[in-house]
């Protein structure tokens, strides 16, 4: 059997209600609630299909293999385990490299919202490059800062994120019900008005991002060793913070419907305009402000979180001579794998860069394409791992069948049936949604640019992880 190697020097510092604060802060974007709430009152169905289509196939086989392989990687590390070390290199490389995306997409939603306060001329900053060119490094570089000084400085980031998730997502809910009964819905949720009628395409292609806005529950698995207890904590975590997450979510888009007509919102500052015109409608000016406050710090939180996260997996590589072995490296201080974390930063700086002054077809890239770029490039390959998840979950289930277990281990109910049917189903919605980022964002005005940006980059990325990968392997011979 093929196994991570156990990482030494690591300080474990992470109990339940920390993992659980860094599940929800790293996982919940209130931002996919603004972008499917354009849908109408479709957008209700395909929530609830993500959340059974996807999510609970998913967070179901993440509890079981956490229970019982809680090593520092996640699903590089099973991957590996189960198809062994070149198919557990492309599922880790695919896990991190997403992330250098994902952070800037990320920090844009923060920028747009931190100007919030600033209304028509915040918005107009908001789409300048040198704006959004200097808010995103900054802040990527800041939080880089913060969690080479190790978990012990940068685990309250992410809870303070965590309740700035909380807060606005509590506000729109409050918001919404008082729109309901002070002035009526805005929108129908008439049952014919649940199903997509016009654009069908369009709708559903946004499913994706509602199946991605469910993903990330592995960040605690890739930080196993940091954490007590892991084969009990971190499933107890992903059934807390999935409940409390999936609340959020359901809640939140019916909500933004409920007092926002769909074709009014904005996709980077909707929520933000939604509370703001119900309170501003009950004489409580100011609100929305308060709430771009509020996503700027959660989403500051959910990128120190990430960050944190998806360095450990390079890290892990290396100590496996997958990578190069200066990723293995901790700091000599704060024991922090901070050369991992420095390349990552770099990375992510190139390629923001590219995606926001590089251009093909002609014309300027806007902000929000270069947002919609970053976005589906995430969701692309950052499903590429789920399908090496949900097939290492149906070899394990088999390479484990003479192991014993004990009462922290988690089997999911079934027998093999039950196993195949939870991966069959999670592997489908995972294909799908692969398949459906393909169709361009509506409003797009460069199609070829969005297409080209989108295979190009994805392609030129793997082809670099294949190129260590076989570097790493010939050094090692």
């Amino acid at each position: 059997m093929i196994a991570t190697k156990k990482v030494t020097g690591l300080i474990t510092s992470l109990t339940l209600w920390d993992v659980v604060a860094m599940n929800i802060v790293a996982v919940t974007g209130l931002r996919w609630i603004s972008r499917s709430a354009r849908l109408g009152a479709p957008s209700v169905t395909l929530w609830i299909l993500a959340c059974l289509l996807f999510f609970v196939p998913y967070a179901a086989v993440i509890a079981e293999l956490s229970s019982r392989h809680p090593e520092q990687g996640g699903i590089y590390a099973w991957a590996r385990r189960a198809l062994g070390p070149a198919h557990g290199f492309v599922c880790g490389w695919c896990m991190w490299v997403n992330n250098l995306f994902y952070f800037p997409a990320l920090l844009l939603f923060a920028g747009a919202n931190m100007l919030v306060p600033l209304g028509a001329d915040g918005a107009a900053i908001a789409d300048s490059r040198w704006y959004s060119v200097t808010f995103v490094l900054g802040f990527l570089w800041l939080t880089t800062f913060l969690n080479i000084l190790g978990f012990s400085a940068g685990k309250w980031i992410q809870h303070i994120g965590s309740v700035a998730t909380w807060i606005p997502a509590v506000l729109l809910i409050a918001a919404g019900a008082i729109a309901f009964a002070t002035f009526g819905s805005a929108t129908s949720f008439a049952p014919a008005e649940l199903i997509p009628h016009e654009n069908v395409l369009d709708t559903m292609s946004l499913w994706s991002s509602l199946c991605f806005a469910f993903s990330g529950f592995e960040i605690s698995s890739m930080v196993g060793q940091e954490v007590y207890s892991p084969r009990k904590t971190i499933p107890r975590s992903i059934v807390l913070s999935g409940i409390a997450i999936t609340a959020i979510y359901i809640l939140s888009s019916a909500s933004v419907l409920v007092a926002v007509p769909a074709s009014e919102l904005a996709e980077r500052s909707g929520i933000a305009d939604a509370v703001d015109l119900v309170f501003s409608r009950l004489g409580l000016a100011g609100m929305g402000a308060f709430i771009g406050l509020l996503l700027f710090i959660g989403s500051i939180g959910g990128t120190s979180s990430w960050i944190a996260g998806a360095a450990r997996v390079p890290f892990a590589a290396g100590v496996d001579a997958a990578m190069p072995a200066a990723f293995a490296k901790l700091h000599p201080t704060y024991r922090t794998p901070h050369v991992a974390l420095i390349v990552q930063a770099i990375a992510t700086t190139v390629l923001f860069l590219a995606s926001v002054f590089v251009s093909v077809g002609g014309g300027k890239t806007t902000i929000q394409e270069a947002y919609d770029i970053l976005v589906n490039l995430t969701i692309l390959i950052y499903f590429l791992p789920y399908l090496y998840l949900f097939v290492a979950f149906i070899r394990l289930r088999s390479m484990d069948s003479s192991m014993p277990s004990d009462e922290n281990t988690i089997v999911l109910p079934g027998g093999s049936l039950g196993a195949w049917l939870i991966a069959g189903c999670g592997l489908t919605a995972t294909l799908i949604a692969m398949g459906l980022v393909f169709v361009p964002p509506t409003g797009t005005a460069n199609v070829l640019n969005y297409e080209v940006n989108l295979i190009g980059q994805a392609a030129v990325l793997i082809a670099i992880g294949m190129a260590f990968y076989l570097a790493a392997r010939r050094k090692a011979v």
